[in-house]
């Protein structure tokens, strides 16, 4: 018995000291793939020594000789901090663009893309040269062919994939079952996976004297971010902003002379279909190239507005200009988030850059303030029969309705109000359309305020929507508002308990940002995730997106990923935020050091003046350039 109890226990140590090890190995590998920011690096491929300062929030600011030695070093802090991303992206963007196909950009744009290439290839020689855990924690389960070369074209297929994702879907095939009922086109359109906005104010509107552009992205929330914050110092001037990890330009930001931003159009705008082509997405990568040049805005119009993707609106200001192409007001459906900004504007004849800010994170909805008005007209005053078996469902009903009558309309992630009109508005519009299409849940899953407002003010005679066809009485838009209501209040209690100071938004409404690594990992997935409660709706000016999960409807993993509001009143005068960390690794501060600041409304000061981002910098590297007769990248880690 003493033998077999001293094997066990051996055998419980070896595993245990196997485990360990084994811990030990991993966790090497995972925190050698962690960059130095202090790291100096000897790279063929540029002709100049390039500086790269980190700035307090690890943002690069790339100082070079030239503009090639600058991109050069762009695509090597890409692959530095988000080389996962990177080779996920290309993935996924492999099948739009064949191989052989060749796309004819101006030389200062190809030069860019090649230098770019060149110094994504710069870091991943450096990987392979061991020592720094395969660049990325998920890429050491990752096949081998995932870790080829990067070339130009594999940047020329992510402008590509980027415009696609511009693109609203049609969703026809949900809809096989549609009828001689009123045509709701908000039903065969789905919102699309990217979409930009941005809007501007004139000097005489501004506290400065200055115009001010504010820019908002709406789009997948991840980790890492979209989007990666950088300073390109390039000969003609710098360039900040927001670049797009595997595109070598600032897609949203400013030089010293020029602020620019897009604002996406709705289909229903455009004159001829869209269809995003290798061509386009060239003209598109030459376009960014030349903005980030342009000596005004005046030259910036001239320069793009034959090379504007068709979808997008472009705005620019200078120090006392503002303009756009088209030069005309497009024409465009006008959307709850239009309005909410129009109230904005109107209430405030004169803007600070603070000001421009506060409206950004607005998150007042004139969604729920258009319907809500509608959905309780004949509740507020008349008493309803109530489906719930409580004696007291009549009072607890009035209650809640009394509540309701009293919000304006804020999406505020502590309150239950937002809450308990969102189950509303979702239990009525599965009473809507789930009779006619009931396979497709994805079309009543998710509440869509468009639609829902079509149908209770009978625009076109869509309130016979509200009829449920397979009964035989003729159900009313107030019968099925009734119900709703005694369907949201029943599932609330089911799920947050009998009191409705409990019903509180934000832990309904949690804003998810999953890790995004090459392949789905589970768990480990999980647990570098980051989730907390958030205000907003889609229909806010800081939008999220709401979830078709049944047991999650109200959760947000997309919506505006990204914010900028830009003016030259002052040399610090522009402000950037992204929810998340430059930095893909899970295990570096600079992951989700943003997070916070995101979800308190604050923003990053970022100037082109490399003396303001000295205070505080967390590291500078200095690549310079060896011979390209020297077989292998070299790295110096004495610093």
């Amino acid at each position: 018995m003493k033998r077999l109890f001293n094997i066990l226990l051996y055998l419980l140590l070896a595993i245990f000291a196997s485990g360990l090890a084994v811990s030990g190995v991993v966790y090497f590998l995972l925190r050698a793939s962690v960059p130095d920011y202090d790291e100096d690096f000897s790279v063929a491929g540029i002709e100049g020594p390039v500086d790269i300062l980190r700035d307090a929030a690890a943002i690069p600011h790339i100082s070079a000789d030239s503009a090639a030695d600058a991109y050069f070093a762009l695509g090597f802090v890409h692959a530095q901090d988000r080389l996962g991303q990177l080779l996920r992206a290309r993935r996924a963007a492999q099948a739009l663009l064949p191989l052989d196909q060749t796309i004819e950009v101006e030389p200062s744009t190809a030069q860019a893309l090649d230098a770019y290439a060149a110094g994504v290839n710069a870091w991943l020689g450096l990987v392979s040269e061991g020592g720094r855990g395969r660049g990325s924690p998920d890429l050491l389960i990752a096949d081998e062919r995932m870790i080829a070369a990067w070339r130009p074209v594999d940047s020329l297929r992510l402008a590509q994939a980027f415009l696609n994702d511009l693109q609203p879907e049609r969703r026809q095939s949900d809809l096989s079952g549609l009828s001689d009922r009123p045509l709701l086109p908000e039903l065969f359109v789905t919102s699309p996976k990217v979409s930009l906005d941005a809007w501007a104010l004139p000097g005489d509107r501004t506290a400065s004297g200055a115009p001010i552009l504010a820019a908002d992205i709406r789009g997948p929330l991840s980790l890492p971010s979209e989007w990666y914050l950088a300073d390109i110092q390039l000969p003609t001037g710098a360039a900040i902003g927001a670049t797009m990890p595997g595109v070598p330009f600032i897609v949203v930001g400013r030089s010293e002379r020029v602020a620019w931003a897009f604002r996406s159009l709705s289909l229903t705008a455009l004159k001829e279909p869209v269809s995003p082509t290798a061509a386009k997405a060239g003209n598109f990568l030459m376009m960014l190239d030349r903005l980030a040049r342009s000596a005004d805005v005046n030259d910036a119009m001239d320069a793009s507005m034959n090379l504007a993707p068709a979808g997008l609106e472009i705005l620019a200001i200078g120090r006392e200009i503002l303009a756009r192409w088209p030069d005309r007001e497009v024409e465009t459906p006008f959307s709850f988030r239009d309005a909410r900004l129009a109230a904005l504007d109107v209430r405030q004849p004169i803007f600070s850059v603070e000001g421009a800010i506060a409206a950004q994170r607005d998150t007042v909805s004139t969604a729920a303030r258009a319907l809500l008005p509608i959905m309780a007209k004949e509740l507020w005053f008349v008493g309803s029969a109530g489906a719930l078996e409580e004696n007291r469902a009549d009072e607890f009903r009035s209650d809640i309705l009394g509540q309701l009558a009293q919000w304006n309309g804020d999406m505020d992630r502590f309150s239950p109000e937002p809450l308990v009109f969102w189950a509303w508005a979702r239990a009525l519009q599965k009473r809507i359309l789930q009779d006619e299409f009931p396979s497709a849940t994805t079309v009543w899953a998710r509440p869509n305020a468009d639609i829902l407002f079509a149908v209770l003010s009978d625009r076109g005679g869509s309130a016979i929507w509200c009829d449920i066809r397979p009964s035989t009485r003729i159900e009313t838009c107030q019968d099925q508002v009734r119900a709703a209501l005694d369907d949201a209040i029943g599932w609330l209690v089911d799920r947050y308990g009998p009191d409705p100071s409990d019903w509180v938004w934000g832990e309904a409404h949690a804003l998810n940002m999953g890790w995004a690594p090459i392949r789905s990992s589970g768990i480990i997935s999980d647990l570098l995730s980051l989730e907390a409660p958030s205000s907003g709706d889609p229909y806010t000016l800081i939008a999220t997106l709401l979830s078709s999960d049944n047991d999650r409807p109200f959760a947000a993993s997309a919506g505006t990923n990204f914010q900028a509001v830009m003016s030259f009143s002052e040399e610090a005068g522009s402000y950037f935020i992204a929810p998340a960390g430059q930095s893909g690794h899970p295990l570096s501060r600079f992951y989700e050091n943003l997070f916070l600041m995101w979800m308190q409304g604050k923003y990053l000061t970022m100037s082109t003046d490399l003396s303001l981002a000295r205070g505080g910098a967390v590291g500078t590297s200095r690549l310079s350039p060896v011979s390209v007769d020297t077989p292998t990248i070299q790295n110096d880690r004495s610093r």
